[in-house]
């Protein structure tokens, strides 16, 4: 009888080539073949491209060092199930960005409670901040927009700002693997605050853009 053999495509990369190949394939899941024009990074009508990007790389990198400041061995991996699925839509109008995951590698009793708790709420919390300071910023440059100029980065802040509450909020549903679940059974009100708060801005958000 033949040992039983893991197919190639659950195949697990690990850093530094994880990120290469993880921000690789959200790019092109985003943007198909813009994703290889520069122009697309800039043009406000894409900013929603970038913003997605670096809040998934924000996100997966707060898990990852938030958990090793309280002395768990963590580190960003992507598989090629997941690489495969996130490329796939790039075709579709609906995006399916899951290339890969933090890994978080257990000492039995080394780690705390709290430790677990703030890696696991770091990746929607980054989120949140980056959104927040967006938002304010993109609203303020709205406000005095009477340069071409500041109304463009104000349109590229507010598409920024909503994608990241859009992750986070997305995140945050409590329901198994997604953050919000783990938040929600480690402290109630943390969740609480983190899911309404990612609700009001979303819909703030969805309002100015």
């Amino acid at each position: 009888m033949r040992p039983w053999r893991r197919s190639w495509y659950y195949t697990e990369v690990g850093e530094p080539y994880s990120w290469i190949i993880g921000i690789i394939s959200v790019v092109i899941a985003m943007a198909g073949l813009k994703a290889f024009n520069i122009h697309t990074y800039v043009s406000p009508q894409n900013s929603i491209i970038v913003g997605v990007v670096v809040g998934v790389v924000v996100h997966e990198m707060m898990h990852r060092n938030v958990a090793r400041r309280y002395g768990m061995r963590s580190s960003y991996v992507t598989n090629w199930l997941g690489v495969i699925i996130t490329l796939l839509t790039a075709v579709l109008p609906i995006k399916l960005i899951a290339p890969g995951y933090t890994k978080v590698y257990s000492y039995g009793f080394s780690e705390s409670r709290r430790g677990i708790l703030y890696s696991v709420a770091a990746g929607p919390a980054s989120n949140i901040v980056m959104s927040l300071v967006t938002l304010v910023v993109g609203v303020i440059l709205k406000v005095f927009s009477t340069l071409p100029a500041l109304a463009f980065t104000s349109i590229w802040l507010l598409n920024f700002s909503y994608v990241n509450f859009y992750i986070a909020l997305f995140n945050l549903l409590p329901i198994p693997p997604l953050d919000g679940y783990k938040v929600l059974r480690l402290a109630v009100s943390l969740w609480l605050l983190m899911f309404f708060t990612s609700l009001a801005l979303f819909i703030v958000t969805l309002l100015l853009v």
